[in-house]
């Protein structure tokens, strides 16, 4: 009696997971030796040493954070007096009289 391997679907797929990381690994590698390879080319330009460069990279924030921005108000910003009512009771009048002005 013949005994048939039923691995052959099996050792194709094998074969093409391999090929994909393989494939992977070498993109990978390719994308990065390019971009180390620019960095060089660039220190080589500027005509730096490797403790400025280093300390450039640690001043940038990485992709995608923004810088917080600070909020600066005018000097004739009025404050509200600690009772909230009597402030908006102030802020409806003051309204009230400048729209029976417009009308």
């Amino acid at each position: 009696m013949e005994r048939r391997s039923s691995g052959g679907a099996g050792s194709c797929m094998g074969m093409v997971a391999v090929a994909v990381v393989s494939t992977s690994v070498i993109l990978i590698s390719y994308h990065l030796h390019r971009r180390l390879e620019a960095d060089l080319r660039v220190r080589i330009a500027l005509g730096c040493d490797d403790g400025a460069a280093d300390q450039d990279r640690r001043r940038r924030r990485p992709r995608g954070t923004k810088k917080k921005k600070k909020v600066r108000f005018a000097d004739d910003v009025a404050e509200p007096s600690s009772n909230s009512e009597e402030y908006r009771r102030r802020a409806r009048s003051s309204s009230t009289a400048t729209s029976a002005r417009l009308a």
